[in-house]
């Protein structure tokens, strides 16, 4: 009987070296941590840009290209002011919106404000919340989640993406087509 539990020990010593060799040996898995990096680094979206003409008591009255999400003041810093402009009618901390003019006024000079036409349309990514709410069926909720929808997404590309802010669906789309333009 004794030489039945010398194989018996033998036996299993020979099963955990070989169970214990097999865990040793096997290749190591990629942590969740690399995954989400790849999947990240695959996904990543191209930095975008805008374009604006500078133009009035500038020296270098220009277009000019600013990546997304630059402001007034970024623009008129490489467009350098001249002694006579007057940037305090400016709102050098607004966003920059593609296609748009900046039209820096003299000193003593009144800055032409645009009148808001509903008939021609209201653009939308440089509109305030009065301006949103002049387009009928936007009330100040609705202007919030315009503008709020801007903040975190930046400017609309497409009339079609004003269905992503919230209390916006086809009906309210269809009916708001000819007052909210997208450039």
């Amino acid at each position: 009987m004794e030489k039945w539990k010398r194989y018996v020990v033998a036996l299993l010593v020979i099963l955990f070296v070989g169970v214990g060799y097999m865990f040793y040996s096997k290749e190591p898995e990629k942590t969740m941590v690399e995954e989400f990096t790849t999947v990240e680094e695959a996904e990543a979206v191209p930095v975008t840009e805008v374009v604006v003409y500078v133009t009035g008591a500038v020296e270098a009255p220009d277009t000019y290209t600013m990546p997304q999400g630059a402001r007034v003041g970024d623009v008129l810093s490489l467009a350098v002011l001249t002694d006579e402009a007057d940037p305090e009618q400016l709102n050098l901390a607004q966003l920059l919106v593609d296609g748009t003019k900046i039209m820096v006024p003299k000193q003593g000079e009144a800055v032409a404000v645009p009148e808001t036409d509903t008939t021609n349309g209201i653009h939308v990514n440089s509109a305030t919340k009065e301006e949103l709410m002049t387009v009928p069926g936007i009330g100040p909720a609705k202007a919030d989640a315009i503008l709020n929808y801007l903040k975190e997404h930046g400017p609309f590309k497409s009339y079609d993406e004003l269905g992503n802010v919230k209390g916006f669906g086809e009906k309210t789309l269809e009916s708001m087509e000819g007052y909210l333009l997208v450039p």
